[in-house]
């Protein structure tokens, strides 16, 4: 096998040099991963290994989260900008410092009434992944007897956009395919599940509103500033003394800066997204030591929330299994001789997808999993395991006899199954990766129903 997975060299990365000392690598490589996964989406030369002989690939099954976005809210930025507003009403800002709140200005105000949105960087994500697609596997979409392409989106309008920039690629590159699209709340009880789901005997939870828009609550102006209590977690005098002043007055009045530096963290995590701005605050004011404060505790909630970890990671499994059986039944489908279907696209949110890596047992590419606040010293980093417009993809072989294999690629990159073994390289035989994913599901059915 001649490439499988970045990931394993990550590992091998942490366990050489230390979970700090890795992270701190990997900023100084690329400060924006350290926006958890608001991190717009990498992508570096991939190599395929080559498919056992006679094998032609005939069909991709895909789920993608949208592109990079806009913040929810625009208030993401609100204690910087009390904070600036009243050092710069005593008269404590240097240039440097006046640079930085006018950066911190202009990242918020592109935010008011675009809210959620998909931006032009997240457009251009789904494109050029639709567009390796095609080139990666001219054979699917080369085939005259399978010139179907079906979509389905979440209802959130994000992912319907997103949607709609990789369907209007794929159709330039390939003229003369059949589109459906839908998108309808019938069909998110697999594009985006409940992570909430009852325990037996419980009533069924209901699903979270996904309509986007969350209007700024934003004041229309700074509010009386009153400095914040407690010991920050950090010596932040490094990042603040190039822009104060005078130190000691401007720390005097911002009392722990914490918040404020915490919100400027946060606001330069978006200048990625928002790359038409020519803004970068990472780059120009945080360390990658300073990034690493404030990325940690982050991606461990990520880990908590929607990846395997020890703590929640039953419940995770359990709920995305609704998108583990469309997959399963669309590639059934798709694989009897009849079958027109030349792609099944899906299009949702990393709520959905990373559970699905859970399910399958790849959310760390190892099998692993650990209690959640121990996921950045394990070499988990929600940049790479879910960052804007992650996807999987399974690309589906056969040969003359009509074998079926398949293999797995998350983010475009092979995965090997953790303990299932493969005909040759990152290639299963259908027969096996469908009754793996059954067990899963099994398991996770089983783990869920337990007596308690």
């Amino acid at each position: 096998m001649k490439k499988l997975f970045l990931f394993s060299l990550l590992m091998a990365l942490c366990l050489g040099l230390g979970a700090q000392e890795a992270a701190v690598r990997l900023f100084t490589e690329n400060p924006d991963r350290a926006a958890n996964n608001m991190h717009s989406y990498e992508f570096d030369p991939i190599q395929d290994t080559k498919a056992p002989k006679g094998f032609k690939p005939f069909y991709v099954t895909h789920y993608g989260r949208h592109g990079s976005r806009y913040e929810q809210n625009s208030t993401f930025g609100r204690a910087a900008q009390e904070g600036f507003a009243y050092l710069d009403s005593l008269g404590l800002l240097t240039e440097a410092g006046k640079s930085l709140y006018a950066d911190v200005n202009a990242v918020v105000e592109a935010h008011k009434g675009m809210e959620g949105s998909l931006t032009p960087r997240g457009a251009r994500e789904h494109r050029m992944i639709a567009e390796r697609m095609v080139k990666r596997y001219p054979e699917i979409f080369k085939d005259k007897n399978r010139n179907e392409i079906n979509s389905f989106s979440s209802t959130n309008f994000r992912c319907i956009v997103s949607m709609c920039n990789f369907t209007n690629k794929l159709s330039e590159l390939c003229p003369g395919h059949e589109f459906t699209f839908t998108s309808a709340e019938r069909f998110m009880a697999y594009i985006n599940p409940s992570l909430n789901p009852p325990r037996p005997g419980q009533a069924p939870a209901q699903r979270p509103s996904m309509s986007g828009y969350r209007p700024s609550t934003s004041s229309t102006g700074p509010r009386a500033y009153t400095p914040a209590t407690g010991t920050p977690g950090y010596d932040f005098k490094r990042f603040l003394t190039p822009l104060f002043t005078d130190y000691d007055a401007a720390l005097k009045a911002l009392g722990n800066p914490e918040n404020f530096v915490k919100a400027i963290y946060t606001t330069g995590g978006l200048c990625q997204v928002i790359d038409f701005l020519g803004i970068d605050i990472y780059r120009k004011y945080f360390t990658p030591e300073e990034l690493v404060y404030f990325w940690a505790s982050g991606n461990d909630s990520i880990y908590r929330m929607w990846g395997g970890s020890v703590e929640n990671g039953e419940t995770i499994r359990y709920a995305i299994r609704p998108l583990m059986m469309d997959f399963i039944e669309k590639a059934d489908a798709a694989i009897l001789p009849d079958s027109h279907r030349a792609a099944d696209l899906r299009f949702g949110h990393d709520t959905s997808i990373l559970p699905l890596f859970a399910l399958i047992g790849i959310d760390d590419l190892q099998g692993r999993v650990f209690p959640y606040r121990e996921a950045h010293n394990n070499g988990w980093y929600s940049f790479f395991q879910v960052p804007m417009a992650t996807n999987i993809q399974m690309i589906f072989y056969k040969n003359k006899k009509g074998e079926v294999l398949a293999k797995v690629l998350y983010n475009e990159k092979e995965a090997v199954i953790p303990g299932l073994q493969p005909l040759s390289g990152p290639y299963y035989r259908w027969s096996d990766l469908k009754a793996y994913f059954l067990d899963r599901i099994k398991m996770a059915e089983a783990a869920w129903n337990a007596p308690r």
